[in-house]
């Protein structure tokens, strides 16, 4: 693999977090909202405030600016065609690409919106779909090996579209019989001819119950007052190698093509409260981003949101702004730290690091270059 270079390196402090988002805080109202907040508005219980953040590899800057950017996936296809309205409504969601820019409304300007739209996820996608009183919310990540033979993030975000369609008409199905469902549907789905994908999703209830399913190395953490309550463990065949589902073609059948089900998802029950943050990621993030890098974050965002200069701001809101922000910021920080060429003092990547103890042979440094998704949620109390 041929590992891009970028000028860009993390900053040495949580100061440049509080310059370039202090304006966007002020700022903020005079825009659109970027979040779902409150989501149920009528609830007697909790309520959650969402924000989405991702960026593709195939987009600035590990690529020119006036590359000429493939079409992918279903979003250029015949309009008429269910999943391609899905996925068009989810690309309208409003969305960060980790562009966090003083002077902005929180990076997320005009120019940063066309972007998302041009460079999409990669193979990367995402899927929200409310059921009830209920938030589901899935991340899949297309398994790039497919590329010579088929679009990746065609099955990625069939996955995630089946699974959203699954949830809304089996309300009363956990994520992993969801899962299940959609991933038979996919088999038969002739839209998708061949693929693999990861795929991590939660259920968020009314009364704070989180169901969470993962298989593969994206993952989940559920955070509060700025520290780690808990992660999940990535699922791998060995480095570099996640469990996946798949639809391998007759013709590469015997091909030694890894096969993996959705019974070997890890599933767990989580009651969550109010001030809980529960984030999904794809492995653009944790491949590069260490996980002690969280808790900083979270804080200096947390100090920000409670400077006096965002008084103003009601705990709704506040809570809309730390999840719309700290989905951008990890996604920032997270390509940011792709760039890192294993030549700087300090820490090291994730990916480095495992890939030092697992194939030393391999001399990897620095980052990894990947497509990058993080969709975060606010636990609050319903007014």
């Amino acid at each position: 693999m041929v590992l891009l270079r970028s000028a860009l390196s993390l900053p040495r402090s949580s100061s440049s977090i509080r310059s370039s988002l202090r304006h966007s805080i002020r700022s903020h109202n005079s825009s659109s909202s970027p979040t779902i907040s409150p989501l149920y508005p009528h609830s007697s219980t909790y309520s959650y405030s969402l924000g989405l953040s991702y960026a593709s590899k195939y987009s600035p800057p590990f690529i020119a600016p006036n590359q000429k950017i493939e079409p992918y996936g279903f979003m250029n296809r015949d309009k008429e065609d269910g999943i391609v309205k899905w996925v068009n409504e989810m690309m309208d969601f409003p969305a960060g690409r980790g562009e966090l820019t003083s002077g902005q409304d929180g990076g997320w300007s005009e120019g940063v919106q066309k972007d998302v739209r041009k460079y999409g996820a990669g193979e990367d996608f995402f899927g929200i779909q409310r059921v009830g009183n209920d938030l589901h919310l899935s991340l899949s990540d297309g398994v790039g090996g497919w590329t010579n033979r088929v679009d990746p993030s065609l099955f990625s975000q069939a996955l995630c579209y089946h699974y959203s369609t699954i949830a809304s008409q089996f309300a009363s199905s956990s994520p992993v019989e969801i899962l299940d469902k959609a991933y038979r549907n996919l088999l038969d789905d002739q839209r998708v001819v061949a693929g693999g994908a990861t795929l991590v999703g939660v259920r968020l209830g009314e009364e704070g119950d989180a169901s969470f399913v993962n298989l593969g190395d994206s993952g989940y953490a559920i955070m509060k007052n700025d520290q780690i309550k808990y992660i999940s463990k990535p699922q791998t065949h060995f480095f570099n190698c996640p469990l996946q589902l798949s639809k391998i073609p007759k013709d590469m059948r015997q091909a030694g093509i890894i096969h993996d089900s959705p019974n070997m998802a890890d599933v767990k029950e989580i009651e969550l409260e109010v001030g809980d943050v529960v984030i999904l990621f794809t492995d653009g993030l944790s491949d590069n981003l260490p996980t002690s890098h969280l808790p900083l974050l979270s804080s200096s965002l947390t100090q920000l949101l409670n400077s006096p200069l965002n008084s103003h701001l009601t705990q709704t809101e506040r809570d809309a702004e730390y999840a719309r922000l700290f989905a951008d910021i990890l996604v920032g920080y997270g390509r940011m730290a792709m760039a890192r060429t294993g030549d700087e003092k300090g820490w090291k990547t994730p990916f480095e690091v495992e890939a030092t103890e697992k194939v030393p042979k391999n001399n990897w440094r620095g980052g990894k270059i990947d497509d990058i998704t993080v969709m975060t949620a606010v636990v609050s109390e319903s007014d």
